[in-house]
């Protein structure tokens, strides 16, 4: 009996020593193939061996996705006089980036028509690089292509002058940018904080035959974002931009030319065009078609199609 019990005893040790040898192995072969993961990156950037990766990556809109640090949404002076909610689809091409994404705007007027809040996210993107763009962003993705989950944008607005007879419209805004998106280590987003504010001014001028309507507006504000570098821990911004809206029909067609300069001065400067066409029913669904191309740091001619559904239809249709 005794015999016998030693030798089952000798018979678990070895088994229990051969798993761990096994399992050792395993683990062994895990943290030599992790490390072998961006040996590529490491000999391609010169990795110090040291600082983190991400103080590599250069958080700003010239080497980044194009919905990382885009030029932010812009208002023309006046607030929407209902609630909305935007569904649109996008697609940014450029030479060495081509990216789709759904884009989503929730918009909700608070206790009056002067003032609103507005929620908006790229709930879903999906991006393919090249190789020497994926290199020049210092991005980790050895595939280059995947998909995406983008930042929450929360707004506040406060319309300060509206309808006056001599004055412009003034509206006020106050927005802030979540930490929610990821995937830095492709850059496709900064995965850190940031906030801007802005003044826009515009004035309705009725002109009457085919278009009746011009609305001159401008835009003036301060951009802030947080980056990983150990000389910068944040870069700051001023937000400038012109634009025009005409209206003739159930058709608007606004035109803006604007961006935002940051004071690092490496990629952080993006220009931008916009033109976009709308419906202006007074129906629940009017739709939205958009042109953007990106003038210096901005990198991608940009399309957007999508719809708007706004409520309640008792409420005036926005100029």
């Amino acid at each position: 009996m005794s015999a016998s019990f030693e030798s089952l005893i000798s018979r678990l040790i070895a088994l229990y020593n051969t798993r761990i040898a096994v399992l050792t192995l395993c683990l062994l072969q895990t943290i030599s193939l992790s490390g072998q993961d961006f040996t590529w990156w490491n000999e391609k950037h010169n990795w110090d061996g040291i600082h983190h990766w991400s103080e590599y990556i250069i958080t700003a809109p010239g080497f980044m996705g194009p919905n990382a640090l885009p030029v932010p949404e812009i208002f023309d002076g006046r607030l929407p006089g209902n609630s909305t909610f935007e569904f649109s689809w996008e697609n940014h091409f450029s030479s060495g980036d081509n990216t789709g994404n759904i884009y989503t705007e929730l918009f909700l007027p608070l206790f009056s028509e002067r003032a609103g809040v507005r929620l908006s996210m790229v709930p879903f993107e999906y991006y393919q690089m090249d190789t020497l763009t994926r290199d020049l962003r210092r991005a980790r993705d050895f595939d280059a292509r995947g998909v995406s989950v983008g930042d929450v944008y929360v707004g506040t607005y406060v319309q300060l002058v509206r309808d006056h007879q001599s004055l412009p419209d003034v509206l006020l805004s106050a927005t802030i940018k979540t930490a929610s998106g990821g995937n830095l280590q492709a850059a496709r987003f900064t995965n850190s904080p940031g906030y801007f504010f802005d003044i826009s001014t515009g004035k309705k001028l009725t002109l009457g035959g085919f278009v009746e309507a011009v609305r001159p507006y401008g835009v003036a504000g301060y951009y802030v974002w947080q980056t990983y570098r150990d000389d910068y821990f944040q870069n700051d911004a001023f937000i400038y931009g012109l634009g025009c809206v005409l209206t003739f029909g159930n058709y608007s067609l606004d035109n803006y030319l604007g961006g935002y300069s940051g004071y690092i001065g490496e990629g952080d400067k993006p220009l931008v065009y916009r033109l976009t066409l709308q419906t202006k029913c007074n129906s629940h669904i009017n739709f939205i078609l958009r042109f953007q191309q990106g003038i210096r740091d901005f990198g991608y001619t940009s399309f957007r199609v999508g719809a708007r559904y706004q409520w309640p239809l008792d409420e005036r249709v926005p100029d």
